[in-house]
């Protein structure tokens, strides 16, 4: 398999339309991964990277304490962690299937915005390389969609898009149809209706839609790893080797012509001898007379610094003042008040970033908990951002243990992708914290879920304390 390029987006896309079996390895700057792929459909991720296996995401989420993993690992059977957490009734398969929905899409997101080092493809069907005790089914359309949507990866896609000026795409067919089970808003779908049968370059799409950029690449390029755009003009990222072509014969060197017979040459005579040189008679030689030169004066050498002297006669201009360094807390603190002040002139996504610079920065001191908590909630505004709203609201929830409004938070983003009996439990936990932390009305804090991984109004970590024989200290 040929590589022309390292652009996750495009070598994703390619294989979607080239219809691949096989194996996709990513050495990234992070860590390794591994993309699986069945007739061009994505049907699931693994990582080596640390965070992002199983384990470490039910600890995150709270299902199980650091004892409890340890000793699912240890024990013998021959099951994924995932059954196994099945198997001793910590959660549904309903709800295992969820949690590794989410942790595929922070795999893929993690993916598409770290740099790839190295690239390698195993060809070949893949039930016979993952297990057949796997039966998380991953629905390629929302999953591209979701994750694409949600990367940071638009500004090297447009890059990319600039360099390939000669890539050319074809939609199908009533194109909106094919994408009626995706959430498109009205400027998405009037960009859409620009694609369909005639070939359409970028830079054309990017002129007709009004779209910015990063926003026209990055819907450009996940409607190519949809299907629902081919390429047709110019050569795709990944490619199929051709067969080795025939060895040309070897190519001989010309004959040389015959060499005709070297006649019979006549003898050399020998040289008539000359007459023997006559010597000269030595002449006197006569020295000229030279005057005495005259004694020139000597130089006063005076010892001068190097660099001291000017480069031109104008004076040297003055150094300007240097400036006060800055703190790390002060940077951070003035990103979060650059952020508030984005919010006001209702540039959301500016002030999103900002705060992302912020955290980067003073990550868990400071104003941290201030930054994680305002960034878990304009996270939140958009469905796509799900995961990274509760990472930053569970950030923020360690750092002020006490603090009720990221519990909160993540109650109301579980309780809009439907899990209800996490949302639950982080009303529960709110609530415990400070009993005035509003709460969705529609919310019925009382229901029962007798096979879910969360028993209200016990709360999420008394429940399995008990499960594993320990006595809850609170």
């Amino acid at each position: 398999m040929l590589f022309r390029q390292k652009n996750l987006p495009a070598l994703m896309a390619s294989i979607r339309q080239l219809g691949l079996d096989g194996e996709l390895r990513l050495a990234q700057n992070d860590g390794e991964r591994r993309l699986f792929w069945d007739q061009g459909s994505l049907i699931y991720l693994q990582s080596d990277v640390a965070g992002e296996q199983f384990g470490n995401y039910l600890l995150r989420q709270g299902i199980l304490d650091f004892s409890a993993l340890s000793e699912l690992l240890a024990n013998d059977e021959q099951y994924r962690l995932g059954e196994k957490v099945v198997q001793w009734g910590l959660i549904t398969f309903e709800e295992r299937d969820c949690h590794l929905l989410s942790l595929q899409e922070q795999i893929m997101i993690h993916a598409l915005e770290h740099e790839v080092v190295e690239v390698a493809w195993h060809s070949g069907s893949m039930a016979s390389r993952l297990s057949q005790d796997l039966h998380f089914k991953l629905d390629h359309r929302a999953f591209i969609w979701n994750t694409f949507q949600e990367a940071r990866n638009e500004t090297s896609v447009a890059d990319l898009f600039y360099e390939e000026a000669a890539w050319k795409w074809t939609g199908r067919t009533n194109l909106l149809d094919h994408l009626a089970d995706l959430p498109l808003n009205p400027g998405t779908a009037y960009a859409l209706s620009f694609l369909g049968t005639d070939p359409v370059s970028f830079e054309t799409f990017l002129s007709l839609s009004h779209l910015p950029e990063d926003d026209a690449a990055c819907l450009l390029v996940t409607l190519w790893a949809l299907g629902v755009l081919t390429l047709t003009e110019g050569p795709l990222a990944v490619q199929e080797e051709a067969p080795p072509e025939a060895a040309a014969p070897p190519v001989l060197p010309p004959t040389p012509p015959s060499v005709p017979p070297v006649p019979d040459v006549p003898p050399v005579l020998p040289p008539t001898p000359r007459a023997p040189l006559q010597p000269l008679e030595p002449q006197p030689f006569i020295y000229p007379s030279l005057d005495p030169l005259p004694l020139l004066p000597q130089p006063e050498f005076i010892d001068i610094e190097p660099n001291s002297l000017p480069l031109s006669s104008e004076p040297a201009p003055e150094a300007a003042p240097a400036e006060p360094v800055m703190d790390t807390a002060t940077k951070a603190r003035k990103l979060i008040i650059k952020a508030k002040q984005l919010l006001v002139q209702e540039r959301t996504v500016e002030a999103i970033r900002t705060l992302e610079q912020s955290v980067q920065l003073e990550p868990e001191a400071g104003n941290a908990y201030e930054a994680w908590l305002l960034l878990g909630r304009l996270r939140m505004t958009n469905p796509a951002w799900s995961t990274r709203a509760i990472d930053a609201l569970q950030n923020a929830s360690r750092l002020k243990l006490k603090a009720a409004e990221p519990w909160a938070g993540m109650g109301e983003v579980y309780y809009r992708k439907g899990f209800k009996a996490n949302a639950i439990a982080c009303f529960n936990r709110a609530l415990e914290l400070d009993p005035s932390v509003p709460i969705p009305p529609d919310v019925d804090l009382q229901e029962e879920f007798p096979n879910a991984a969360v028993q209200p109004p016990t709360g999420l970590f008394k429940r399995f304390k008990a499960m594993l024989g320990r006595p809850d200290k609170n």
